[in-house]
């Protein structure tokens, strides 16, 4: 089905919360020059527990400001830590892209633990007026009671590294992401390599996704970098999550009702046996 779709990109901005505000501005300023949006922002309720998003009026009227330019708000965690600090080198790395990272915030919570930190942080988003519709962990680490503990929350998805789900049906579509940034071992990595990736994700997947941390834009390439990509994108639409989950549903539904060409042969009156 995904495939039917016309060839899309999905932009994220992970970590956005009160402490990350200024960079986070200044990333969507840049994307809104280069006229790439709408972009999900993958928000942090509360961020190590240094303060609520729901509290701080500068941060709620940035978001809403967002919303109004068309971008996604989605649910990022409770508080974004663990229980250690994250590991480094190429296995923590794999850990982190395969999502078995233990040290991740749900990476390993059984089914109430789960459930309790993301009713807290989705409570927190509502309050302050949002109604996000997917569901993205740190590090993308996800436990599967955390897994069981989303069907229970009134979201449509969630993400993991390669993958949009869509929550209920459990149906998995193909979604690989190009991590471009501090976390992951791309922002160290010259330039050309990054842009084979994105090639090699190009030729071979209709659905792309493109993941970006708020501190990414210090980085002297960031520009320079991001303006090679837009040309290399350009034949896609730049849609978020919830939009590609709500075009594909609409588009099975549509598959799924009778053809009103065709018409069943129904006997006529007095012709029943």
């Amino acid at each position: 089905m995904a495939a039917e779709l016309p060839r899309t990109v999905c932009i994220s901005l992970h970590e956005v919360a009160p402490a990350t505000l200024a960079d986070c501005t200044r990333t969507l300023a840049f994307l809104d020059e280069l006229h790439l949006g709408p972009i999900a922002l993958l928000v942090i309720p509360d961020l190590h527990g240094t303060g609520r998003v729901d509290r701080d009026r500068r941060f709620m009227s940035f978001i809403e400001s967002r919303i109004l330019h068309g971008d996604e708000i989605v649910l990022h965690g409770y508080r974004h830590d663990g229980s250690t600090p994250p590991g480094r080198g190429l296995r923590a790395w794999l850990a982190r892209w395969m999502g078995t990272d233990p040290r991740a915030e749900f990476a390993s919570l059984p089914f109430e633990a789960a459930r309790t930190r993301l009713l807290h942080g989705l409570a927190i988003l509502r309050t302050a007026g949002w109604q996000p519709s997917g569901f993205v962990a740190p590090d993308w680490c996800m436990s599967s009671g955390t897994c069981d503990a989303l069907e229970d929350l009134p979201l449509r998805y969630f993400s993991t590294h390669d993958a949009v789900t869509l929550l209920g049906s459990q149906q998995r579509i193909p979604a690989p992401t190009l991590t471009l940034g501090a976390h992951a071992t791309w922002g160290r990595t010259p330039g050309w390599s990054r842009m084979r990736a994105l090639a090699r994700l190009r030729a071979t997947n209709p659905i792309l996704r493109i993941a970006l941390h708020p501190t990414d834009q210090r980085d002297p390439a960031f520009e320079r970098f991001w303006r090679h990509l837009r040309l290399r994108i350009d034949d896609r639409l730049v849609i978020t999550e919830d939009q590609l989950v709500s075009r594909l549903t609409r588009r099975a539904h549509a598959m799924s009702l009778p053809d009103p060409g065709h018409r069943s042969a129904i006997p006529r009156a007095g012709r029943f046996p």
